[in-house]
């Protein structure tokens, strides 16, 4: 076998470290090509020449990347992104680790060929491998203590039960989709609008990422009034994710609907804010041309508006694709401050992007966007903490959510590194919705959140929303809030991605692969 024996070892050392998966029977079939015997020269070099592409493609089958027709249909995306960015995401897929221990046994074969026989060790490691199967570490599990201030958490509906066969899962997702297709929030009976409506989606936010980065000490999430504490964005890429929000007061329904067209205007929030008297306005900080994004929510959304101007707000860092990001404060100030006082009531949907993956932030040159995470980070938490200190001092009856998108995966598992969101984990899509009500003056200031502690999605949000325009601030008492919050509608945890899901049952993780294959899901696939 020669030197192809250090492309075995690498590849069970990095299985064993957790790096790749292996599949020990094409892996077995290659390494007996490899070694079995041939005299003429040219047969082995014909012998090279295949197994060389064929050794890169098993390699990437054994890895966790994503589907190479992924990388196919995201070639475009990709191409946009800065160089920097790029050398960012390869350090992550081949870390520097790696490459030492692959040159360290590369020296090990060149100094101990003529003495050891790599090929009798390489079968060996892979004859260990089918006899010892390596085991996934476990994840942590999230602190909660940081996140929700007060409330009584209801009783959980996911217990650990018995393992689901792909029958009972295929049913109980049919069962799942027959449930949704009947459910939707009805803004009819909500009466007219009575507060400006401030929705703030940001992107790459979840509970796991404010764990990981350990932030303890902001005060933002403390400030809410109402807190979700197992809220499931049920995507882990934006444009789908604000979809699913601007679809909200229906039921859950497949990725792919959500661009179809066909969702009865009833499905719609804004449409519904609209028909209540509100004045929808779309701001981003960002441009909105990476992956058509302000365009889907043009056309797919229902928004009703056109991306209002955000250029006169300054710059405050650049994103992966090089284009500008503006400052969080000044454009929800200038936005506020622009209509504030004008007839009738606002609902805005803001989104930003100051948390996403491989921005640059001046004054932080060769710090790598994971390290400058927790950084943007603070900075988001006090814009948006001195925009409710702007509202507040207004007086105007508002309610301002914080909504985010999905999370960062900064933590990664072992499948998906930091940063990779192909799967739709919980540690992903698990992400801190909160809800602050200004201008109710029935509520008391510094009670602490109410904690709403069930699994829930955007079917919640939306009653939640219609239940406070039913009531209005003047109307709404904490016993009223209570009431509303207990009888919010609970979703089942389905999280999905290019027809990949995450299907929570019995306190398992299911995943289903885009070709209906199920697997429970614990780190590896």
């Amino acid at each position: 076998m020669g030197a192809w024996s250090l492309y075995f070892l690498a590849k069970l050392g990095l299985y064993y470290g957790h790096a790749i998966g292996l599949h020990l029977a094409a892996n077995a079939v290659l390494a007996v090509a490899l070694a079995w015997p041939l005299g003429a020269p040219a047969a082995r070099r014909a012998r090279t020449a295949l197994a060389v592409p064929l050794a890169i493609a098993l390699l990437y089958y054994d890895s966790y990347l994503p589907p190479f027709t992924r990388l196919i249909e995201e070639a475009g995306a990709l191409s946009t992104f800065r160089v920097d960015y790029l050398v960012e995401l390869l350090q992550r897929f081949v870390p520097l680790r790696a490459v030492a221990a692959l040159a360290a046994l590369a020296l090990a074969y060149v100094l101990l060929q003529h003495r050891l026989r790599f090929a009798t060790l390489a079968f060996l490691g892979l004859l260990v491998a089918a006899v010892v199967p390596v085991a996934p570490p476990p994840a942590p599990p999230p602190d909660e203590s940081r996140f929700v201030r007060a409330g009584e958490p209801v009783e959980q509906s996911d217990a650990p039960g018995a393992r689901r066969s792909p029958e009972q899962l295929d049913a109980a997702l049919q069962a799942f989709y027959g449930a949704q297709q009947g459910k939707t929030v009805s803004f009819s009976r909500a009466g007219p609008a009575s507060f400006d409506l401030v929705l703030l989606s940001v992107c790459s936010l979840s509970r796991d990422d404010l764990d990981f980065a350990r932030v303890a000490d902001l005060p933002l999430l403390g400030r809410f009034d109402i807190v979700f504490s197992q809220f499931n964005s049920a995507a882990t890429y934006s444009g789908p994710a604000v979809l699913r929000l601007l679809h909200g007061t229906c039921g859950q329904s497949p990725q792919a609907q959500l661009y179809s067209g066909t969702a009865p205007d009833a499905c719609y929030l804004f449409r519904n804010l609209a028909s209540d008297g509100y004045r929808p306005a779309l701001l981003l900080n960002h441009d909105g041309s990476f992956d058509h994004f302000a365009q889907q929510m043009s056309a797919d959304g229902g928004i009703g508006a056109d991306p209002l101007d955000n250029r006169a707000a300054p710059v405050a860092m650049t994103a992966f694709d090089g284009s500008p990001i503006r400052s969080d404060f000044a454009l929800l100030s200038q936005w506020w401050n622009a209509g504030d006082g004008g007839e009738g009531h606002r609902a805005l949907l803001y989104n930003t992007i100051t948390l996403h993956d491989g921005n640059r932030v001046p004054g932080l040159a060769g710090v790598s966007s994971r390290d400058s995470y927790t950084p943007r980070l603070r900075q988001l938490f006090t814009d948006l903490g001195r925009f409710l200190d702007l509202v507040e001092q207004s007086g105007r009856p508002t309610v301002v959510v914080l909504i985010p998108e999905h999370g960062a995966a900064l933590r990664g598992d072992a499948v998906q590194v930091s940063g990779l969101r192909e799967l739709p984990t919980r540690a992903i899509t698990r992400v801190p919705v909160a809800v602050k009500l200004i201008g109710f003056p029935n509520l008391k200031s510094g009670a602490g959140p109410l904690l709403i502690d069930r699994p829930a999605s955007y079917l919640s949000l939306t009653a939640l929303i219609a239940g406070l325009l039913q009531g209005g601030p003047a109307r709404t008492t904490p016993a009223s809030l209570q009431a509303l919050a207990q009888a919010l509608p609970g979703t089942e945890w389905l999280a999905e991605n290019a027809g990949t899901l995450m299907f929570r049952q019995g306190g398992r993780d299911y995943l289903r692969t885009p070709n209906g294959t199920w697997s429970e899901y614990g780190g590896t696939p």
